[in-house]
């Protein structure tokens, strides 16, 4: 066996695109019927918790990789307002309401405009931004496969709550996350009883 086929694995954007089905199933699930509002509650607290994570360790990995390939405009653009920021805002908003505090409706209303958002950027990668960056040269299994390392690593390190105003670009959202992450799974070992959800 070839040295490079030991370090093959999974590449990054079947990763991503895998994260962006879970989002959905979670979803899914909120909006099925027999949920009550302490069921809701606490899948909304795992939805914030999956999509921080993995956007942060998009915007370490992915998204450098994008302004690098691609242009700044085209990273800028996942990054901005009818992206990874709008559902920052979005979803920092709804961290900070809850079921019994604000209600059913409007907790879920909320939410539902973060997914909203976040279902038009999921089309937009998979749909445009991937297939793009897929066909570009030097883009290929093993780059891929690297990315994907270095993704799943970077979850590890990953803030779990949506930090708006953090940098989202190397080398400072690295640095910010780093930091920052502790705090966050502090707080979540306290919201999730000791037992937060693992992405990864």
């Amino acid at each position: 066996m070839a040295a490079s086929d030991v370090q093959t694995g999974p590449s990054v954007i079947s990763m991503i695109n895998e994260d962006h089905r879970q989002f959905k199933l979670l979803w899914d699930e909120y909006n099925g019927p027999n949920m009550n509002g302490e069921m809701k509650q606490k899948l909304g607290w795992s939805l914030i918790r999956a999509i921080a994570m993995h956007s942060a360790a998009e915007e370490e990995v992915m998204y450098p990789e994008i302004r690098k390939r691609l242009g700044s405009e085209a990273a800028d653009h996942l990054l901005g307002d009818d992206g990874h920021q709008a559902i920052k805002k979005l979803l920092f908003e709804a961290n900070y309401m809850s079921v019994e505090k604000n209600g059913e409706a409007a907790y879920t209303a909320k939410l539902s405009e973060a997914m909203k958002v976040l279902y038009h950027h999921i089309e937009d990668e998979e749909t445009r931004t991937w297939p793009h960056f897929e066909s570009l040269p030097g883009v290929d299994a093993d780059l891929l496969s690297h990315l994907g390392r270095k993704f799943d690593a970077a979850k590890h390190h990953a803030v779990t709550r949506p930090h708006p105003w953090a940098p989202n670009k190397p080398p400072l959202n690295v640095l910010a996350n780093t930091m920052t992450a502790p705090l966050d799974g502090a707080l979540d070992m306290w919201r999730f009883g000791g037992n937060p959800p693992r992405y990864y």
